[in-house]
């Protein structure tokens, strides 16, 4: 699976404040640890001072992505952002490959 930076920012602080409602139901009820096949979440943070946080995962591909994070958009408004990533191990491997 591949590692994603996944950012999200909300419209406005109502959707914001609407989102946390649902957040806050989301994981008191276990919902968030029932996650699709091919997604693994690794880390939340959140920055809710200026309503934006980012997701550490690996997932299958970005259509898995779309499956967890598109109904928080519909709901709330999210822009989301996904990014690939390497952890500092598959990093180096590749660099000290292309030093060859």
């Amino acid at each position: 699976m591949q590692l994603y930076v996944v950012t999200w920012k909300f419209e406005s602080s109502e959707d914001q404040t609407f989102a946390l409602d649902a957040l806050l139901d989301y994981v008191e009820s276990g919902e968030s640890e029932q996650t699709p096949d091919g997604y693994e979440r690794i880390s939340w943070i959140h920055t809710p001072q200026d309503g934006t946080g980012i997701v550490i995962c690996k997932a299958k591909n970005a259509a898995v992505l779309y499956r967890v994070f598109g109904p928080w958009r519909e709901k709330f408004g999210m822009i989301w952002q996904y990014k690939p990533g390497l952890t500092t191990e598959e990093f180096l491997s590749v660099y000290k490959e292309m030093r060859k």
